[in-house]
């Protein structure tokens, strides 16, 4: 057999909790003297979709480097694996998940459990094109969208969008000339080709004059971009202090998106 010491299953069941007990202990230390924003070194991580990143972080960081220079932030894609676990153990403070909402008034899905959840905002979805493109000549119909390529974005690389369930629910489907796992890259692939990206309305907020946002020709539903994080760091005063800096700034976007989604419709 192997040598070498190799852990039990209950000694091997146990490595969680540890990890995460002395991590709490740690911080339960750190906790006893005040958080002083000014003077507190600390690396957050979060896992984070591009999108969220290219319309918060810049706010954030500015609020960040102001208030608390010696914060430091991380950042990783939110389709990191074993997430739920490593929001447990502290590896990751925080993470931001889209939330598909079935219904207008949907009551937020509950998140796993042991997580805690804020909703930052919710948003709808456009059609992203090139500003020449031709199908913006007319008002883009079903079939006129049907028949271009699409460029899809995936996270994890497989599995269809919500663009093709609603499509799937009225015996349609649609041909996706590309899959791919980030909005920004999408977005600037647009802008040089003839695809068009059914997206978030944010990206629409942070596309430059190249592309132009239309509303899509079919129903889709809204979804909720929310803030995850373990309810072990819930009394954490540096924790609560950056979760009120994110809700903060999500509540500044929003009100500049609300405004940029009223010109759209007008």
């Amino acid at each position: 057999g192997q040598s070498g010491m190799v852990l039990t299953p209950r000694a091997e069941a146990l490595v969680l909790p540890l990890r995460s007990g002395l991590l709490t202990l740690g911080r339960a230390l750190a906790v006893q003297s005040a958080f002083e924003p000014s003077t507190a070194q600390r690396t957050f991580t979060l896992a984070t979709p591009d999108l969220f990143d290219v319309l918060m972080m810049p706010p954030l960081l500015a609020r960040v480097r102001a208030q608390a220079p010696g914060i430091a932030l991380t950042l990783l894609a939110n389709s990191t694996p074993d997430l739920a676990e490593r929001l447990e153990t502290g590896d990751v403070d925080f993470a931001v998940y889209p939330r598909v909402e079935q219904t207008r008034n949907a009551p937020p899905q509950p998140p796993p459990h042991g997580l805690l959840q804020k909703t930052l905002f919710r948003d709808g979805y456009a059609c992203l094109l090139r500003a020449d493109h031709p199908a913006l000549k007319k008002r883009l119909t079903l079939e006129q969208y049907l028949a271009l390529p699409h460029a899809l974005v995936a996270p994890r690389g497989d599995g269809l969008g919500q663009v093709d369930e609603a499509l799937a629910e009225l015996g349609k489907t649609r041909t996706i000339a590309l899959r791919m796992p980030h909005f920004l890259a999408a977005l600037a692939i647009v802008a040089r080709s003839d695809l068009v990206l059914t997206a978030p309305t944010v990206l629409a907020a942070i596309s430059d004059a190249q592309v132009v946002a239309i509303p899509a020709p079919l129903a889709l539903p809204n979804h909720s971009v929310n803030l995850l994080w373990h309810e072990r760091f819930d009394n954490d005063p540096a924790h609560q202090w950056l979760r009120d800096q994110i809700a903060e700034v999500a509540r500044d976007e929003d009100a500049k998106l609300e405004r940029i989604r009223k010109r759209k419709k007008s």
